[in-house]
Formats: structure tokens, C-alpha cells, sequence
């Protein structure tokens, strides 16, 4: 009862800044029926606690990283910005996830991102940098990248790709919520995976909402952990704008699923987003929440 009430109220409050869009999150989204489709979502002070908490309710990390796995985690650092202006992502949920896979017996665990701004600002702007190397992991410049050919795909045939991603056993992506100034109109998940290929220009050129699908489904990160601890409501991507802080973490496997549990957050219809339908359409994913099971922890 208090999860559902405290996003009844976080819905509230972004419809009255007069967005045009207002979407309740009803009570039988909330809590699902019997579908495959599941997100596990924690509410804390704490994004380092939360995470880990909500990662320890979709079955713990050791459900996706064993012994001797090299892990890779992709979080949005793409942006000369603080943590509290919420263009990046909260370098203690980082933090968190780099210290589960360790403890799970990762042999190397890699953060690495192909920032906006340059890199070496990011990093360490951000917060993520220090995070990381304060538990063990390593931070990778985005230098080396491999040319890939992509079958089945619409516009997307090749794209050179973080050759640390392309290495990695598994793939963790931690995208921050928020608005974007462009044709996705949110980045959250499956668009944050525009930070691992080279020629972000060739999906502005072409279709950009497709190009994120197709990036997407060719290389379908094993978990994903949305950063919900403050999301950025105006001015996205890179801000600085208006930021609500809700002090959530959502995790799962169904990277369409949590997408529209993002746009959700920030008042905007998973209807109305593009990648996020034809990411459905495509079998990707389940983007209508009523067909998702919503834990509350």
C-alpha cells in the first residue's frame, strides 16, 4: 500500500508542473497477473542499499554472474554534470553493483561508457570513477571499439561497438531516468545503450528510434538496473533542469518493461515513445504494465 501511494503521489505532483501527459499508475499494474514479465522495485535513503536490495529480490546477482564471469557495466556517464543534477548515473548504485559482482566471483568487473562531454570530466565528475575504484572495479576510457555486422535488422546492418561490451560474459545495464530533447522524448534504458557504439550521429541521421530497438536487440543486456533515486523531469539529457528525487531503484530483465516503468515516472505515456512500441511490437519486451508483475520491497 505505501509503494502505490507514494507513486499515486510522485504522479501527482509531475502532472501538476503542467505536463500534458498524466498517467495513474493503477492498482492492477501495480500488482500484475500471473505474466513473465517482472520488475522488483526498492525505495530507500540509500540508492547503495536499495540497489542491492532490489537486485536481491529478483533472485540476487549470483542469478546472473558466476565464478570467473568478466562483467560489464554500462551506465550513462555521459555528461559534465553533478551527481545531484541527474544527467548520470548514481555513482553508488554503480557502486553497489560493482561490489554484489565481486562478491558473486566476477573475475574483472568493467564500467565504461562513450560519453558526450569528454570522458576524463565525466568520470570523475560524475562520482562514478571514485565509486568504482573504491570497490575493485575498473573504469575503461571508451578508446577501443570493433566493427560488427547486425543481421535481421531494418536500418541498423553494422555498428562499431566497445570492444570491453563485445567481450564481456555479462552485460548489466544501469540507465538514470529522464526526458530527451529529441524524437525518444525519454532515455532510459535500451536508449542508454547508445553509449556503447562509436557513431551515435548515424541513428540521428536515419531513424533514431528504430536504430536504439535494433542496438538493443543485438546486444540484450542480461540484467537491468533503472536509477529512479532522482530523475530529471526537464532539460534532458544532459540538463541542468528540473529534478524530482524519489529515491527508487527498479531491476529486471525486460528492458522494454522497465522503460515504460520509467516513463511512467515521468509522465509521459510508454505509448506515445516509439522505441518503446516497436520494441514490443518486435518481441522484445512487455511494455503494457498490466501485463507485469510490479514487486514492491
Amino acid at each position: 500500500m505505501k509503494r502505490r501511494e507514494f507513486l499515486r503521489k510522485s504522479l501527482i505532483f509531475i502532472a501538476g508542473l503542467g505536463f500534458s501527459q498524466f498517467f495513474k499508475i493503477g492498482r492492477k499494474e501495480l500488482e500484475g497477473e500471473d505474466f513473465k514479465s517482472k520488475i522488483v522495485v526498492c525505495e530507500g535513503e540509500s540508492p547503495e542499499d536499495i540497489t542491492i536490495k532490489a537486485i536481491e529480490g529478483f533472485g540476487g546477482i549470483e542469478s546472473f554472474v558466476k565464478k570467473g564471469n568478466k562483467v560489464l557495466i554500462k551506465p550513462n556517464i555521459a555528461w559534465d554534470r553533478t551527481i545531484e543534477q541527474a544527467a548520470n548515473t548514481h555513482p553508488d548504485v554503480i557502486k553497489a553493483l560493482v561490489k554484489l559482482c565481486k562478491k558473486a566471483g566476477a573475475s574483472e568487473v568493467v564500467v565504461t561508457d562513450n560519453t558526450c562531454h569528454p570522458w576524463k570530466v565525466t568520470y570523475y565528475k560524475s562520482g562514478i570513477e571514485t565509486a568504482v575504484k573504491e570497490v575493485g572495479g575498473i573504469m575503461k576510457p571508451p578508446l577501443n571499439f570493433k566493427k560488427v555486422s547486425i543481421s535481421g535488422t531494418q536500418v541498423l546492418k553494422e555498428a562499431e561497438i566497445l570492444e570491453d561490451v563485445l567481450d564481456a560474459d555479462v552485460i548489466i545495464n544501469v540507465p538514470v531516468v529522464k526526458v530527451h530533447s529529441s524524437e525518444a522524448k525519454v532515455t532510459i534504458s535500451m536508449k542508454n545503450l547508445m553509449g556503447i557504439v562509436k557513431d551515435r550521429g548515424f541513428f540521428h541521421r536515419t531513424d533514431l528510434s528504430r536504430c536504439i530497438v535494433e542496438i538493443s536487440s543485438y546486444i540484450k543486456p542480461h540484467l537491468t538496473v533503472i536509477d529512479a533515486t532522482r530523475i530529471l523531469l526537464t532539460g534532458g539529457p544532459q540538463g541542468p533542469g528540473m529534478v524530482k528525487q524519489l529515491n527508487m531503484v527498479a531491476a529486471g530483465t525486460d528492458f522494454v518493461a522497465l522503460d515504460s516503468f520509467g516513463t511512467k515516472l515521468l509522465g509521459i505515456n510508454p505509448d506515445t515513445v516509439r522505441h518503446i512500441q516497436i520494441a514490443k511490437e518486435i518481441g522484445l519486451g512487455q511494455s503494457d504494465l498490466n501485463r507485469v508483475s510490479i514487486k514492491y520491497l
